[in-house]
C-alpha cells in the first residue's frame, strides 16, 4: 500500500489510466467480436490495482518503455509482446505487493501469469494475453545468513548471479546449470550440478513464503502446519501459490579461486553417437559416485550449406584428474575432437553454459532407465530405446534440414543418479517421488529452436515435433521433468506422489481457481 503522500501525487495518472482501462471495457462490450469476459475481468483488475497500488507498479501498454521491456523480457520470443500482450504488467517490489496483486485477480476472477527469470519452453507459461502479468523483475535479491548456513532468494534473480552474490561467502545455493535460467526452476524440482550430492534443487528448501489465490501469505517449512504445501512446491510447478522468497540450504563450494573440480565441455564428433549413447546410458545406471556430474546434448545447427550436427558433453569431477579420468573412463575412450577440460571453481561450472535470448523455444521430454553396463544380454532392448531416441531426433532434423524457419535442435539427456534419489528420500522427499532401488535414469529433453523472426510454431514442423512425443521411447513408472516438457504432457500424472498433489491442491485451492486462470502443468 502506497503512503498518502504518494497516492495524491499519484491521483492524476490514476485517474487517467483507469479512464483507459474503463474505455477498454466500453468498447469492448460494444464490439461481441472482440469482447471477452477474460478481457473485461482483466480490466478490472487493473483497474484495482492502480488505484492501490498507483501507476508506477501497476502499468498497461501505454505506460511507456517499461511495459514492452517486460512484455518481451521471456527467453523464448514465443512468449514475447508480438503474441501475448497483458491487460496490465503488476512490477511487485515486496510481498505485501503480491498479495494485493492476488487479491484483485482473485477477486475480479481475472486471468494472470507469473514471469521470475522467464526461461520456459512452454508457450504462455510466464505471460499472459488478456490477464495480469505479475513481473518479479524488481524482487532479485539475494543474501546469505552465517548464522543458519543459508541462502535466501528473491523470485526474479537468476541463478548465475544469485551464486555471484555469495560467491565470496564460499557458498552456493543448488541451483540451474544454465546461468540465465531463473528460480523457476525449484518449482519444477530442479537438476543442478550439485544434484548427485545434494538431491532435487528443490529437495534444499528450507522456508518457503508462498501467497495463495486470494492473496493470504503463508510461510512453509517441512515441520509446520503447512508442511505439505512445502512438499507439493518441490516439483508441483505453479500451480499452488506463488512463493516470494525461497530460504535454501547452503552448500559450501569454495571461492572462485578453489578450482576444486575437474572438467569441461567435451566436443564429439556425429559418428560417436552410436558409442556415446550406450556410455549415457550405463552412467546413468551405474554411477554412485556423487562428485561426477553429467550433461549430454545432441545437437543440430541449420546453416547455408545444411544440417549441422555435433555432440557435447559437459563433464565435470568435484575432484581431481585422476579420478575425473576414472569416472568418465568409457567416455573418454570415445573419440572426441576438443575438450575445455581443466581445473574449475563451482561458479565456473554455473556460467559454462548459457543459451541466449531472443527466439522462439519449444520443449518436449521423455525419460529412459538407466541400463545395467554388466548385463549386456538382458540390456539390449533398453539399449535400443536410447538408439531410437536418437533416431527420430535425427529424422525430425533431416526432415526439415530446408526449413528457414529452424534455427537448431537439441537432444539431451541429463541423468538422475541413485544417489540424488536417495538423498532426496533423506531429506524428506519431494512431489517427484522417484522409485528406489531401480538404479538412475536419463531425463531426456528434446527442444526446437526457429530462426528469428519466427513468432509462432509452423504447422508442419509442429507436427514432426508432436511425432517425437507420441513415438519416442518412454520408461514406465519413472517421472518426467517439468521444466523439460511440453506443455501438454502430463507431467504430474508421471510422479510418484500424484495423489498427494491432488490432495494438496483440492485443500489449498478449493475453488480450482489457478487452474481455471493461468497456464501450467496438467492433471489437477
Amino acid at each position: 500500500m502506497l503512503e498518502l503522500t504518494r497516492l495524491v501525487v499519484l491521483a492524476a495518472s490514476a485517474l487517467f489510466f483507469s479512464a483507459a482501462f474503463a474505455e477498454t471495457v466500453n468498447s469492448s462490450a460494444d464490439s461481441s467480436e472482440s469482447s471477452s469476459a477474460a478481457a473485461i475481468a482483466a480490466s478490472g483488475a487493473c483497474q484495482q490495482l492502480q488505484r492501490t497500488l498507483g501507476a508506477s507498479i501497476v502499468q498497461s501498454k501505454s505506460s511507456g518503455p517499461e511495459y514492452s521491456i517486460a512484455a518481451n523480457a521471456a527467453w523464448s520470443a514465443f512468449n514475447h509482446e508480438v503474441n501475448f500482450q497483458p491487460t496490465c504488467i503488476v512490477f511487485v517490489k515486496s510481498t505485501a505487493h503480491v498479495q494485493t496483486a492476488m487479491r484483485a485477480i482473485y477477486q475480479n476472477n481475472a486471468d494472470y501469469a507469473v514471469q521470475s527469470g522467464g526461461h520456459s519452453g512452454m508457450t504462455g507459461w510466464n505471460t499472459i494475453q488478456d490477464g495480469v502479468l505479475i513481473s518479479f523483475s524488481n524482487m532479485n535479491a539475494t543474501s546469505y545468513d552465517p548464522h543458519t548456513d543459508t541462502i535466501s532468494i528473491q523470485p526474479g534473480i537468476n541463478w548465475g548471479n544469485a551464486s555471484t552474490i555469495v560467491e565470496p561467502f564460499g557458498v552456493a545455493p543448488v541451483g540451474g546449470r544454465i546461468s540465465n535460467v531463473g528460480t523457476g526452476l525449484l518449482l519444477g524440482g530442479g537438476l543442478s550440478y550439485l544434484s548427485p550430492s545434494q538431491g532435487y534443487a528443490a529437495d534444499n528448501y528450507v522456508s518457503l513464503d508462498v501467497v495463495l489465490m486470494d492473496g493470504t501469505l503463508v510461510t512453509a517449512t517441512a515441520n509446520n502446519q503447512h508442511a505439505d504445501l512445502f512438499k507439493a512446491l518441490k516439483g508441483g510447478g505453479n500451480r499452488f501459490g506463488i512463493v516470494t522468497q525461497y530460504i535454501v540450504k547452503a552448500v559450501h563450494v569454495g571461492r572462485e579461486q578453489d578450482k576444486i573440480y575437474w572438467g569441461g565441455i567435451f566436443v564429439y564428433p556425429n559418428s560417436s553417437a552410436e558409442a556415446l549413447l550406450p556410455a549415457i546410458a550405463h552412467f546413468a545406471h551405474d554411477t554412485n559416485d556423487t562428485n561426477a556430474v553429467l550433461a549430454t546434448d545432441f545437437i543440430a545447427s541449420w546453416s547455408t550449406t545444411g544440417v549441422e550436427p555435433v555432440i557435447q558433453l559437459e563433464m565435470f569431477y568435484n575432484g581431481t584428474a585422476a579420478s575425473f579420468n576414472e569416472s568418465f573412463a568409457e567416455f573418454l575412450a570415445i573419440p572426441y575432437t576438443s575438450s575445455t577440460a581443466g581445473p574449475l571453481s563451482y561458479l565456473d561450472l554455473v556460467n559454462e553454459v548459457n543459451f541466449p535470448y531472443g527466439e522462439g523455444n519449444l520443449f518436449s521430454g521423455s525419460v529412459l532407465a538407466g541400463v545395467p553396463s554388466n548385463s549386456p544380454e538382458s540390456s539390449d532392448k533398453l539399449i535400443n530405446n536410447y538408439m531410437e531416441t536418437y533416431r527420430l531426433f535425427n529424422n525430425f532434423s533431416m526432415t526439415y534440414a530446408n526449413s528457414s524457419e529452424i534455427q537448431s535442435t537439441l537432444l539431451s539427456f541429463t541423468p538422475v543418479l541413485q544417489s540424488q534419489i536417495r538423498i532426496s528420500y533423506e531429506k524428506g522427499g519431494n512431489a517427484i517421488s522417484p522409485p528406489m532401488g531401480q538404479g538412475g535414469f536419463n531425463e531426456v529433453l528434446f527442444a526446437v529452436t526457429y530462426s528469428a523472426g519466427v513468432n509462432q510454431a509452423p504447422e508442419n514442423i509442429e507436427q514432426g515435433r508432436q511425432f517425437w512425443i507420441e513415438n519416442t521411447p518412454r520408461t514406465a513408472g519413472l517421472p518426467l521433468f517439468a521444466n523439460e516438457a511440453d506443455a501438454n504432457q502430463q507431467v504430474l500424472a508421471s510422479y510418484g506422489e500424484y495423489n498427494f498433489l491432488r490432495e494438496v491442491y483440492a485443500k489449498y485451492d478449493p475453488s480450482r481457481f489457478n487452474v481455471r486462470h493461468t497456464p501450467g502443468p496438467l492433471g489437477l
